[in-house]
């Protein structure tokens, strides 16, 4: 009889720890996409709980595409935003993703998703979408040693909301290999506030306000994944014509300016 009741007593620690409240402990959270990413660079994933980033973690195409994004956090209901294609931005307190000066917007995806949280484990599987919009540019009557810049009024994204944050941005637009047309990377815009700016030495700049210009064609910054647009700006006749990616063959606007 003693030695029953002895072999019950060395139980019972082990009937305790089964029974252990583990509500204190963290979650292991794995994030991975529904298909591979479809841009190069750097993914960033944050998780956000009561507002603030709890965790945060920066990885390689490759390593988030095989499902190694693994973080550890506290067990509470989150956010959990996903930034891709990172390559020139950088983080700021680590609330927000920023465009260096004269540099353009990186080609990101983002996305966020709810992330309950409760257990042990949680696998939240998400699809981001383009944050970001080609432009093409092309100048009619361009003055012999001119070169043009574009500003605006936004110069990143929040990552607690993937909005975009107000800020100057100015980028110098990259000439094609033909040297006929500009092309650069916009960020998602806030207002119709985007202005070309074509610099002469000795002279006034010649400033067009593209935003509106875009704006009047139909085009849409609130559409989940932003579609590139071709401008043709022709300073002879103070016209431009703009064509939106995706839209039909042979759809186009031409506007006075």
């Amino acid at each position: 009889m003693r030695k029953i009741l002895c072999f019950i007593a060395l139980l019972l620690p082990w009937a305790c720890s089964v029974k252990e409240d583990r509500s204190g402990c963290p979650c292991e959270l794995v994030v991975r996409c529904e298909e591979p990413l479809k841009t190069e660079g750097s993914v960033l994933v944050s998780v956000i709980q009561n507002n603030m980033v709890v965790k945060q973690g920066m990885m390689s195409r490759e390593d988030f595409d095989a499902g190694r994004c693994s973080l550890s956090v506290p067990r509470r209901p989150s956010t959990v935003t996903v930034f891709s294609g990172i390559t020139e931005m950088n983080t700021i307190d680590g609330r927000w993703l920023d465009i260096t000066y004269d540099h353009q917007c990186d080609a990101v995806y983002s996305c966020s998703a709810f992330a309950p949280l409760s257990g042990e484990s949680y696998e939240c599987v998400v699809s981001p979408h383009k944050n970001f919009a080609r432009l093409f540019l092309t100048v009619i009557g361009m003055p012999d040693g001119a070169y043009a810049t574009v500003t605006g009024p936004v110069q990143g994204y929040d990552l607690l909301d993937q909005k975009p944050i107000q800020g100057f941005f100015s980028c110098s637009p990259f000439i094609d290999s033909i040297g006929e047309e500009y092309c650069m990377r916009l960020p998602r815009q806030v207002d119709d506030a985007l202005t070309l700016n074509i610099i002469q030495a000795g002279k006034p700049s010649i400033k067009i306000d593209i935003g509106r210009i875009i704006a009047q064609s139909g085009y849409r910054y609130d559409d989940p994944d932003l579609l590139d647009i071709s401008m043709l700006i022709d300073l002879y006749k103070s016209s431009a014509m703009v064509i939106v990616a995706n839209w039909e063959v042979g759809s186009f606007s031409l506007l006075e300016y």
